[in-house]
């Protein structure tokens, strides 16, 4: 049994803390979080009325607080892993763990380019279950990725979603938030700019690289993914450097490399120059 707090010793070690999330720790106690990201987590959560959490075992990426991890326990899930690659972010979340009695299993030393090597201890078969000859070692993948918030601060955007197709089930599920651009027409994905020189889009060296709509839906089928339309959200952010700037967020189903196209297919398990995707395993 972890330390009992008051309600009066929770308030006073939230207000010590920056918070990103907001998360309900008890009744009428809420980290403070940003407030003008509300609407986008809202739109979030749309998407994600798509999915089924019930018994799943969950990958949440970029956990920062902690937030989405916490609600995908609360929404029933059997196993959640909160990873992130800064660790003292894991201040905050250890705490709202506590309060929150949580069996979040933490591993903020994971990144989202090293998946399968940092997830091996839970994708690995643990030999209780019964498995017919020849045993599949790594029948343990998981049934739901969370990636929100993250693959426009990532120099290599199609490197993670191959990750995150490795370590998920064929039939399981993505829950994808970006920024993007509302263009509906075109697809592209536009250079944010060196650090410190030109940003074309957001003035925000931490923003790579920023997808068209149309963009985002084919680089998640170039991946094994095949998106869900009725999951699909935006929100605008206005007009930015001359593009039309907001967000998306979408569900995406993991499909078998049969679903594409054989000679692309191919293509994508030359890993020596498409990083990313674990064939052995898909």
């Amino acid at each position: 049994m972890g330390r009992h707090w008051t309600n009066e010793e929770i308030l006073a070690e939230v207000a010590k803390r920056r918070w990103y999330h907001k998360i309900e720790l008890r009744p009428g106690i809420v980290t403070p979080g940003i407030d003008a990201l509300t609407a986008l987590w809202n739109m979030t959560r749309e998407s994600r009325s798509h999915i089924s959490y019930a018994g799943k075992r969950v990958l949440d990426l970029a956990s920062f607080d902690g937030m989405w991890s916490f609600e995908a326990e609360q929404l029933g899930a059997g196993l959640v892993v909160a990873t992130d690659c800064f660790h003292p972010l894991y201040s905050n979340f250890e705490f709202c763990k506590n309060i929150l009695q949580s069996k979040v299993i933490p591993m903020y030393n994971v990144s989202p380019y090293r998946l399968w090597e940092g997830l091996q201890v839970l994708l690995m078969d643990d030999g209780t279950t019964p498995l017919p000859f020849p045993r599949q070692i790594f029948h343990n993948k998981l049934d739901i990725v969370q990636h929100l918030g993250l693959l426009y601060h990532l120099r290599d955007p199609m490197w993670t979603l191959s990750q995150s197709r490795s370590v998920l089930k064929t039939g399981g599920h993505l829950l994808l938030e970006t920024a993007c651009i509302l263009d509906m027409n075109q697809s592209m994905m536009v250079y944010n700019g060196p650090p410190g020189a030109m940003n074309r889009i957001y003035n925000d060296f931490t923003t790579w690289w920023v997808p068209t709509v149309p963009c985002v839906m084919e680089m998640l089928r170039s991946t094994l993914f095949e998106p869900i339309p009725d999951s699909i959200r935006t929100i605008p952010s206005g007009n930015h450097g001359g593009y039309e700037a907001g967000r998306i967020s979408l569900v995406a189903k993991a499909v078998p490399g049969s679903a594409i196209d054989r000679e692309a297919y191919a293509e994508l398990l030359r890993v020596y120059r498409n990083p990313g995707l674990i064939p052995d395993y898909l």
